[in-house]
């Protein structure tokens, strides 16, 4: 049985989902988002409400579950990847695909930079155990893999629960050939080009309700990773494995087309977790999407600059008082349910 306290904090991010959305559809996405993050006091009340959420209750549920908290797997993934031979085993199945693709010829720019990266990879084997991680946490309003020393963490939120998070739109965030801080270094204006190990998108993208500003978010993470790093995805979904299995093959298709390759994926109770590796050679992740077939009806899914969600392709209804969005299935918020909202909160 949920509390009082679990309901209103469940209240306050389904309100602000269900507002944002909707807005989205009145005024366009570009307007929602502009007046979505000049409300400073509903962004500090949701950060404080995730917050909250994350840490009682998601932690309670997880344990009397036995469910395997996200971060924990996040956490796994990023050690499995750079400390105990996942990078090394990436880029040896990248170079194969690459000797493979014999119809299409790289250029001689191209085969250097690929050499150089396999010396690079070399000397870094060596020494990563003796470094840390560096991971930029997008929507990361409480900083909860700072708590791990191997990694070296960079949070970032539209407005931060606590101390050491930067206040930062990834959406519109300038990317060029240094970081650049507000005077106070509370705020980040400008993010440099590959310069983190991993970017975590932890329910981040269904925060976002328009398909474009979702894939420009993977964009943006592509540029500021460096070759060999790694993007990582976790997404809300109750359903079985199967029941979004074409979402799932969209996401891979978009960002394949970015220059990534899926490197693993799992569905858990609650959420889909995927990993995806910014390849150091672009067409080798660009080959898998090219190689795909697909039937008229799953056409609707597929996009080269749109990451789809299931409530994009849900009927909505607008209450002009209330700036509510009725969805056809549960409260968006509630799709958010390796949180999990238990369905007294709806």
């Amino acid at each position: 049985m949920a509390t009082e306290e679990h309901k209103r904090l469940a209240d306050v991010v389904k309100r602000t989902h269900s507002l944002l959305r909707v807005e989205c559809h009145r005024y366009g996405a570009k307007i929602a988002w502009d007046r979505h993050v000049a409300r400073n006091d509903v962004l500090q009340e949701y950060a404080e409400s995730m917050q909250k959420l994350a840490t009682k209750y998601w932690t309670e549920n997880n344990s009397k579950n036995g469910t395997y908290c996200r971060m924990e797997w996040i956490k796994l993934q990023c050690k499995e990847y750079f400390l105990n031979g996942g990078e090394e085993k990436f880029y040896n199945r990248e170079q194969d695909i690459k000797r493979k693709m014999t119809l299409e010829k790289s250029s001689i720019a191209e085969d250097q930079q690929f050499e150089n990266n396999q010396i690079l990879m070399e000397n870094k084997s060596q020494n990563f155990h003796n470094q840390r991680i560096s991971i930029l946490d997008v929507g990361s309003c409480y900083n909860p893999l700072n708590v791990d020393d191997t990694f070296n963490v960079t949070a970032i939120d539209l407005i931060p629960a606590v101390e050491g998070v930067f206040q930062c739109d990834f959406l519109n965030v300038d990317i060029g050939r240094e970081n650049i801080f507000s005077s106070d270094m509370k705020k980040i204006y400008q993010l440099q080009t590959d310069t983190f190990d991993a970017v975590i998108f932890s329910l981040l993208l269904e925060y976002l309700p328009c398909p474009k500003q979702r894939y420009v978010c993977c964009k943006n993470a592509y540029n500021v990773l460096k070759s060999g790093g790694i993007l990582i995805i976790v997404s809300p979904d109750s359903n079985h494995i199967g029941a979004n299995a074409k979402l799932m093959k969209s996401w891979r298709y978009t960002l394949s087309k970015l220059g990534f390759m899926r490197i693993k994926y799992e569905k858990l109770r609650h959420i889909h977790c995927l990993v995806f590796r910014k390849c150091v050679c672009k067409d080798v992740g660009v080959r898998w999407a090219d190689l795909q077939q697909f039937s008229e009806n799953d056409k609707r899914y597929i996009s080269e600059i749109e990451i789809f969600i299931p409530q994009d392709f849900q009927t909505i209804s607008f209450k002009e008082k209330q700036e509510k969005i009725n969805y056809v299935e549960t409260e968006v918020a509630n799709t958010f349910s390796e949180l999990p909202f238990d369905n007294e909160t709806s």
